[in-house]
């Protein structure tokens, strides 16, 4: 290695010395260039400057590398914290998959539940309909029975019996009688009236059998009527039951319309925090990539350091070897520890004898 290479070494290992105070500092950059020669030539000034420099680039590395090493284990340890935050976000995420497939799940079955609820809403509407028909049914037989019932029990028995008070209460119930039978039997039509318009007693053998025969037909039809409400009676319980049933079926699909409903909101609730905790892991692991990084960084400085100083210190077997110096010895060098571009005319050992005996006093202390 060329003198004046390891002499440029030694100088920029100097300057990246931080914690070495800055007269200190500046003293060995306006002694390096004179510090070192033959070693059997060397004054004692140039020895202790000599000493001094290698005492202050060892502890300096010694420094550098026991922080290089705590450097590295506060990477190591951020390395594990970012690992560990990295895994949280694979979880969250795998959390936040699982609750998006469980609110397209929880979806699904609603929308099942809800069309469950549109098909039972319109097979209760058609249910409905039919219980109407059936009950209107069932209440126009009631109402005719009770309108024979009420025709026979009133008007005409009073004028079978002959209990009118006058003849224009008489003649008013057999108008309501006649009207009421109205369509039935012609000849019947035509002897009632004059029938009914007699008392009892004075009926003959023919009004008689009238007036019975229009008795008998007020029965038949009541007979009638109360088969066909029989008859109809156990369609009408089918239709209410139909019905009944049809609405308990639809009560329960929109209940469970209801839960299905509320499940989703709380698939999707879950879904939202997941996504936030999501976040929350990405965030934390970014902020501490930065970490890392700037701990990864800081330890770059500190091992370049390093390794500066490793190369000063092998410079330094140089120097102090004492191979022959590249430029002339009396050359100035400023306090960057660069040579003046100014070569004296004198000889290498007059240079060398006067520069050791300018050395800073400060070197001995």
């Amino acid at each position: 290695m060329a003198f004046a290479t390891a002499q440029s070494q030694v100088a920029s290992a100097l300057k990246g010395l931080d914690e070495c105070p800055e007269s200190v500092k500046q003293m060995f950059l306006t002694s390096l260039p004179n510090a070192f020669g033959q070693p059997g030539d060397l004054h004692q000034y140039q020895k202790e400057v000599g000493t001094m420099l290698r005492k202050t680039l060892e502890e300096a590395r010694a420094s550098a590398s026991d922080g290089l090493e705590v450097q590295n284990a506060k990477v190591a340890e951020a390395r594990t914290a970012l690992e560990a935050l990295q895994a949280d976000v694979s979880s969250t995420q795998a959390d936040e998959d699982s609750a998006r497939a469980q609110l397209e799940g929880k979806n699904t079955l609603l929308e099942e539940a809800k069309e469950t609820v549109t098909k039972e809403e319109a097979l209760s509407k058609k249910t409905e309909a039919s219980k109407s028909q059936v009950t209107e049914e069932k209440q126009k037989l009631e109402s005719a029975k009770a309108e024979v019932e009420s025709v026979m029990n009133g008007s005409f028995q009073m004028l079978k019996n002959g209990g009118w008070d006058d003849d224009e209460v008489r003649d008013a119930c057999i108008d309501a009688v006649c009207q009421y039978l109205q369509g039935g039997d012609v000849v019947l039509l035509a002897a009632l009236p004059k029938a009914l318009a007699l008392t009892p007693d004075k009926r003959g053998t023919f009004d008689n059998i009238t007036v019975e025969e229009a008795s008998q037909t007020f029965l038949a039809k009541i007979d009638s009527l109360t088969r066909q409400l029989a008859d109809g009676a156990e369609k009408f319980e089918d239709a209410e039951a139909e019905y009944l049933g049809s609405w308990a079926i639809l009560d329960v699909a929109r209940d469970d319309a209801k839960a299905a409903s509320d499940a989703r909101d709380e698939a999707d609730r879950l879904l939202q925090n997941a996504t936030v905790q999501k976040k929350v892991a990405t965030s934390k692991v970014m902020d501490q990539d930065k970490v890392l990084n700037e701990l990864l960084s800081q330890a770059a400085l500190i091992e370049a350091k390093v390794s500066l100083l490793d190369t000063a210190l092998g410079a330094m077997c140089v120097l102090e070897a004492g191979e022959q110096v590249d430029a002339p010895a009396d050359m100035e060098v400023d306090k960057d520890g660069k040579q003046d571009a100014n070569v004296a005319d004198k000889e290498n050992a007059d240079s060398n004898a006067m520069t050791v005996d300018q050395l800073p006093l400060a070197v001995t202390a």
